[in-house]
């Protein structure tokens, strides 16, 4: 697909809610740790706005991950759908292994200076991924275990 048909068939509507969802999700973290450095009080407000964001941006970002995969992501046939998993292991792996380790060096590096200790490399990979990392983590094995429609109907009746 060239560039000019991929920014045709653009849903703007769908970016727009991931940049609000990401906005959200910025928020959420600077007062989280902001509280957590005792910086700013952890009272009503805070825990109130702490918890909406959290139940609103997750199912957010779930939805429009769900619904361009669905879109995009014809599948029907074992081979296709194992090419498929595999392009989701490289545009969501190696983002979640290149700033989950960056953040597993830096808070080995600095960890008299952070508010969480961290296990690990292998176990923060594998095993107990890190915030906010863990969101991309959680996507790919929702991918790995969950078939497009096509490939669902395709298996069964063929």
């Amino acid at each position: 697909m060239n560039k000019q048909i991929a920014v045709k068939t653009r849903e703007k509507w769908v970016d727009d809610i991931k940049v609000i969802a990401c906005i959200l999700v910025v928020l959420g973290h600077f007062f989280q740790s902001m509280t957590k450095a005792s910086i700013m009080p952890e009272n009503d407000l805070y825990k109130w706005f702490n918890t909406t964001i959290y139940y609103f941006h997750v199912p957010l970002f779930f939805i429009c991950s769900g619904y361009l995969y669905q879109k995009y992501s014809k599948v029907n046939s074992l081979g296709r759908w194992r090419r498929n998993v595999a392009k989701k292991m490289l545009a969501l792996g190696v983002p979640y292994a290149t700033f989950t380790t960056a953040t597993w060096v830096l808070k080995k590096v600095f960890s008299s200076s952070v508010n969480d200790q961290i296990g690990g490399l292998g176990d923060t990979l594998f095993l107990h991924p890190t915030a906010p990392y863990w969101y991309l983590y959680a996507l790919f094995f929702i991918f790995l275990v969950t078939p497009t429609f096509i490939i669902c109907s395709g298996l069964f009746i063929g």
